[in-house]
């Protein structure tokens, strides 16, 4: 590089440094440093703002303002740091002119000394819900982020979890709600019915325990992809097969369940009818001598055997298999299905109590993920498929063993009933609530069953209904027959092997 004419010539000072830098051969990072500060000062330039004149006065007690009034963080973990965040807020939101436009209406975002009501909200900073409104502009889709704090419901506080609505739509006075079909979401309106914009600052929370506020969206001819009616809560009988609550639930499922308990104990006192322990008579005694042979088992080495029996000769049926593999093949089409199923079942409940946040629970409790609507789907279509083999069967080879076993067949009919009104279902729900394809498919039967359905026109989100109570009474009298029916040896086997297997 020349030193003069057009070069560094015309700078003796910056020529004098860098033969310096060259004679002393400084550090690398001096260069480094040197550049770094040019370019901050080009970089960092008073920035001209074409704002129109701020919210936020230029003074506060009389005192020019400093930025840290305005870009500081205070602890909003203390009841002095929520009120010093949330004055940050007021300085524009306490204001009559603190509008928004939307469309061609404008909107007042002011919030009055009353917007939160008595609601424990009262006590919470701003910025602790709206997270991503902490800087300016407030350019955000996101709005409140309740579940940084609250969990979802699981299926019995609201009889489903509601995972495609927003916390707002239910916990906020504001009765306007839409579907969001880019979010695919359910939310408040901007718009009443009229397409008038209508405020949304108003904090206070809804009287949820009042059933009328459900009606916002459950009604007939709604257009949020809602039932025309609010169903029930599942019982903890529905998780043969589903995610469910530990509760009864409905009336609906109070007399199975009564009919299950005694079913239960009436193959207990059967069994205790007989020689137990070479006691033959005196009941009190069979039972002392049964109690203390489970407990000796359990609190012994011979629990690991058990747990293998149980699991060879129940779950897998290693006795039905040696016999045939055909009665085994078709036997574990319906009864290994309704076994991972319960045990999907049994696995959500778990994750969801324990780590209610986590993305495992949030994902096993959605029916429309890709693992639960698939795997509901091919286990449903494992036992059809058992169902109709086994209907075959009886129908037409007709085998010696169950030519005259009518319980058998009643089972069968009962089965195939549950799930035949379950896929339906399954149809009708992702109808009405208009999950898009590219979720929906996953469901590989539920989704073909709903285009189906929908050439017909028929007013299904009012038909669901009845759709779901058939459903649910066809799945009570599975349960109330279990006890009674063929299917007790699903009962009194486990049982039988608890207390009367003997390690050879």
């Amino acid at each position: 590089m020349r030193e003069n004419g057009r070069g560094l010539g015309r700078h003796p000072q910056l020529l004098v440094l860098i033969r310096k830098v060259r004679g002393q051969a400084l550090e690398k990072r001096f260069v480094i440093f040197a550049l770094f500060g040019l370019l901050s000062s080009a970089l960092l330039r008073p920035i001209v703002c074409d704002a129109k004149e701020p919210l936020i006065s230029a003074y506060a007690d009389g005192k020019e303002r400093v930025c840290l009034d305005c870009h500081r963080s205070p602890n909003i973990n203390t009841n002095e740091g929520v009120i010093n965040s949330r004055a940050i807020c007021m300085e524009c939101h306490s204001k009559s002119e603190c509008n928004k436009d939307i469309g061609t209406q404008q909107v007042s975002l002011q919030l009055g000394k009353n917007s939160f009501g008595k609601t424990p909200h009262r006590y919470v900073a701003c910025v602790q819900c709206h997270r991503d409104l902490a800087r300016l502009p407030h350019e955000s889709e996101a709005g409140a982020q309740c579940l940084s704090c609250h969990v979802v419901h699981g299926e019995k506080e609201i009889h489903d979890p509601h995972l495609r609505v927003r916390c707002q739509a239910c916990h906020r006075v504001s009765k306007y709600v839409v579907l969001d079909h880019k979010s695919n979401e359910v939310r408040l309106s901007h718009f009443d019915e009229n397409g008038t914009v209508v405020s949304l600052t108003n904090h206070s929370l809804p009287d949820v325990k009042n059933k009328e506020f459900c009606l916002r969206c459950h009604f007939k001819g709604n257009r949020v992809g809602a039932a025309a009616a609010v169903l029930p809560s599942k019982s903890v009988i529905c998780m043969l097969c589903h995610t469910s609550p530990i509760s009864i639930g409905h009336k609906l499922f109070w007399i199975p369940l009564l009919l299950l308990v005694l079913g239960v104990l009436s193959l207990i006192l059967f069994w205790f009818k007989g020689n137990v322990e070479g006691e033959k008579d005196s009941l009190h005694r069979k039972i002392a001598l049964a109690s203390e042979k489970i407990w000796q088992k359990i609190f012994s080495r011979e629990i690991f055997t058990l747990f293998s029996v149980f699991f060879l000769d129940v779950i897998l049926q290693r006795r039905l298999l040696q016999e045939s593999v055909r009665r085994w093949g078709l036997h574990s089409l319906i009864y290994l299905s309704i076994v991972l199923r319960f045990s999907l079942s049994v696995f959500t409940l778990v994750v969801f109590n324990l780590w209610p946040h986590s993305s495992w629970a949030m994902a096993l409790i959605n029916k429309d993920t890709a693992f639960v609507a698939f795997t509901y789907d091919l286990l449903g279509l494992f036992i059809i498929i058992g169902v109709c083999w086994a209907a075959i069967s009886r129908l037409i080879t007709k085998p010696p063993h169950v030519i005259s076993e009518m319980q058998d067949n009643l089972a069968l009919v009962i089965i195939g009933l549950l799930v035949v009104f379950g896929f339906i279902l399954e149809g009708a729900r992702i109808l009405i609530t208009q999950i898009p394809g590219g979720i929906a498919w996953y469901s590989f039967i539920g989704f073909p069953l709903s285009r189906l359905l929908s050439d017909f026109g028929f007013d299904w989100p009012y038909i669901y209904q009845f759709i779901w109570y058939a459903h649910a009474f066809v799945g009570a009298a599975l349960i109330a027959y279990l006890p009674f029916g063929k299917m007790k040896h699903v009962i009194s086997t486990p049982l039988n092997l608890m207390i009367s297997y003997k390690d050879e």
